[in-house]
């Protein structure tokens, strides 16, 4: 564990934050680095450093402190002690937590905040839907152990002040991946600089519109929606390609639907390789996700690529507000296979041009989906709580 850094360049005392996390996954690494090279805030990182459900934790290297704190799971619930004692711990002015009232530690960690007037920052989704009184009540009781709330979505904020929660308590982080790592490689690209192989090359007619999606194979994803679009497309002679990019516990029945439904359809695996995952949403035509799309939509998006997913925001992420109608994706009729399949043929038929496509899609994400723009608001945060503190 390092604890370097509590000064800057100049030699000015920073101030100390704990952000805390059960575990900081891969995609968070770029967000973490752009907080790590605040000149204002000397953060400290808390997590467990291990990979979760497959899911890999991101290099503990990449940030000059990262406190070490294994956490066990009870049932649904969830305990990590270092998150109580980095609450205790008098080094730091500021706590950041992941807002779960799942996580019990996460309950005596803001208490303990509250009662030393320590600032507490939680950081989450927040409201997704209107909820009923009781699982309502829990969740703004939870909440108001905060003294700032950051969701991710304007929505999500709109529906916390409509469920009587301060406004003034809550601002929007928005959510983001690697876009500086996204841009090198479309430069890359447009220069020549990376080999030409396209993902259309995976299949025996490269020339159809090559549907995607990034993601783990599992129940909740509704790929068996995609490909009965994708069957249905073709009854009309529309064929198209699919490719999906992960792997999971679906994988097996998918590709037997596949068969089955006589699409064309290439399963890579699971691939966390950038440079690798990069070109082919790149180089896709569309992004298709027909269940929820959370962090999906930010990596087709900065590469350019539009998303097509359901329209029921009662069921989405806060990550869908980045899809405009026409202009950077589409929504179809939530379980709907049938309008799924319409929804992608009016788009390959009456979207603007590509080039306009990626302009747009890759505005939105420059506009409030980046790394440095999260760390920008949490940091002007916890100044301004530290400073009222």
């Amino acid at each position: 564990m390092s604890q370097a850094g509590g000064r800057n360049e100049v030699g000015a005392v920073r101030l100390q934050a704990a952000v805390i996390y059960h575990f900081w996954p891969h995609y968070r690494e770029p967000v973490m680095q752009a907080m790590d090279r605040d000149g204002s805030i000397a953060y400290h990182f808390v997590g467990s450093g291990e990979a979760l459900e497959g899911v890999l934790h991101a290099d503990p290297k990449a940030v000059s402190r990262f406190v070490e704190a294994p956490f066990r799971k009870l049932g649904a619930l969830l305990w990590q002690p270092g998150a109580v004692r980095a609450a205790t711990d008098r080094r730091y002015q500021a706590l950041i937590l992941l807002a779960d009232p799942h996580f019990l530690s996460t309950w005596v960690a803001a208490l303990i905040g509250k009662l030393r007037r320590v600032p507490v920052v939680f950081w989450g989704h927040g409201w997704l839907k209107a909820e009923g009184s009781r699982r309502g009540l829990l969740r703004r009781v939870f909440f108001r152990l905060s003294d700032r709330l950051l969701v991710y979505g304007e929505r999500g904020r709109a529906l916390g002040i409509a469920a009587g929660f301060p406004a003034e308590r809550i601002g929007v982080v928005f959510n983001s991946l690697d876009v500086a790592h996204a841009d090198r490689l479309i430069a890359a690209l447009r220069n020549g600089q990376i080999a030409p192989r396209r993902p259309q090359d995976f299949f025996a007619d490269p020339e159809r519109p090559l549907l995607i999606c990034t993601a783990r194979l599992t129940a909740k994803c509704r790929f068996d929606l995609l490909f009965q679009a994708a069957a249905s497309l073709a009854q009309q002679g529309r064929p198209v390609n699919v490719l999906l990019i992960g792997d999971g516990p679906e994988r097996a029945a998918l590709e037997g639907l596949a068969r089955h439904l006589r699409i064309a359809a290439h399963f890579h695996g699971a691939c966390h390789l950038e440079d690798v995952v990069g070109p082919m949403i790149y180089h896709a035509d569309l992004t298709v996700s027909p269940g929820k799309i959370g962090l999906t939509a930010m990596h087709s998006l900065m590469y350019g690529t539009p998303a097509i997913t359901h329209g029921d925001f009662d069921a989405q992420m806060p990550e869908v507000e980045a899809i405009t109608p026409g202009v950077t994706g589409a929504f179809f009729r939530r379980d709907d296979a049938a309008d799924l399949a319409r929804v992608i043929a009016e788009w390959l038929q009456t979207a603007p041009p590509r080039d306009v496509i990626c302009k747009a899609a890759r505005a939105t994400i420059a506009a409030n989906w980046t790394p440095e723009g999260q760390a920008r608001i949490i940091g002007e945060t916890v100044q301004a709580l530290v400073g009222h503190a």
